[in-house]
């Protein structure tokens, strides 16, 4: 009996995790076939159908280096394999500085409100990132990743917007419903990659101009440029339908750098090149645990490190961490491990707002 009982536990033990990753395999496959459903809507939508390029092969939008994508088995694994970190709920947002209504001249103000949705304030114009100030990352009210911390300023707290910047159509970027109330309060110009304005007019949002990477356009007192991404598209179902990117933002005197999105990749060295003075970098740190999967579209503190080092701004603040838990890392370990590299290196030009409660500015 004795002897026996060793194999009759391995056996449960196994067992166990047979049925807890048929769980999770059922879940995958509800979950596919209700973003299935729901990408009907953006399939049913003309994207873009203009000439090939390096990075559009006259059906998809393709990085020069290839869609490299993780193995979703290996995700797969990892989730039923490995437990997240355990996030804590913030309730409430920090008391906050007074925002101003606008910033002339040279200055530039900044306020990260939570994920990539940034507040920048220069030159006379208020722009706005990636605004997402609902409960969810997803498409659906009672599942997907949830807020873990309140936007720093609500919609009502906002000055006024006079430009929003789009880098992707993800979910934790784009949120239709936050676009909405911002537009029917300011009607913001919209800047957005290639094939996102037909489907942003489906729900009433317009004004709204498309970018090729590259491409350089005046809109007030600045000239915005969209420049590329190591990352991809999708809503819903719906993959490399829309092109991703970043975004130079150009004043008389001053270069904002905003990465959205992104991988490290030689895009970084491209962009220095074209704009070798660079005074503000916007650079996501977070949502890069298990690397196998996301290594090729987020960017972990050593990364974005590197990334900062090549672009050479006088000021990099880290992005994209502890508002929305996509991955497995803890929601401080972003930040934790980018101050560690920080001091490693003496470096004391890139940094992050902890408590979201920070108002900066460049002189």
């Amino acid at each position: 009996m004795g002897e026996l009982q060793p194999l009759k536990l391995k056996s449960v033990d196994t067992f166990s995790l047979l049925i807890m990753r048929m769980n999770i395999y059922i879940i995958v496959v509800f979950v596919v076939a209700i973003l299935g459903l729901y990408s009907c809507r953006m399939l049913s939508v003309k994207t873009y159908d203009g000439p090939k390029s390096d990075h559009f092969d006259g059906k998809k939008f393709i990085h020069p280096d290839g869609n490299k994508m993780g193995s979703f088995r290996e995700l797969m694994h990892y989730q039923v394999t490995q437990k997240k970190a355990k996030w804590p709920m913030i309730d409430a947002a920090m008391p906050q500085p007074m925002i101003v209504d606008v910033v002339h001249g040279e200055e530039i103000r900044y306020k990260v409100i939570n994920h990539a949705t940034v507040l920048l304030q220069h030159s006379g114009v208020n722009i706005l990132t990636d605004p997402v100030f609902g409960k969810r990352a997803s498409p659906f009210k009672w599942m997907g990743p949830k807020r873990h911390r309140p936007p720093a300023l609500s919609i009502k707290q906002l000055p006024k917007i006079d430009v929003i910047l789009l880098s992707h159509d993800h979910f934790d970027h784009l949120d239709v419903a936050s676009l909405k109330i911002i537009v029917a309060k300011w009607n913001p110009k919209i800047f957005v990659g290639l094939g996102l304005k037909c489907y942003l007019a489906k729900f009433g949002i317009s004004n709204v101009v498309e970018m090729d990477w590259q491409q350089k356009i005046e809109y007030l007192d600045l000239q915005l440029t969209f420049l590329p991404a190591k990352h991809w598209s999708n809503r819903g179902m719906s993959p490399f339908k829309t092109l991703w990117g970043s975004y130079m933002i150009t004043s008389a005197t001053r270069n904002i750098y905003f990465a959205g999105d992104t991988g490290y990749y030689s895009h970084f060295e491209e962009i220095k090149a074209a704009f070798p003075k660079i005074n503000l970098a916007i650079l996501p740190i977070g949502a890069y645990i298990p690397r196998s999967f996301m290594q090729y579209v987020h960017m972990p503190p050593e990364d974005a490190l590197k990334a900062h080092k090549i672009l050479g701004p006088r000021l990099s603040i880290g992005i994209h961490w502890g508002t929305f838990q996509l991955t497995g890392e803890g929601m401080y370990d972003p930040i934790d491990l980018l101050q560690v590299l920080l001091d490693k290196e003496g470096i004391v030009n890139f940094t992050y707002d902890r408590e979201h409660n920070q108002y900066g500015f460049l002189e």
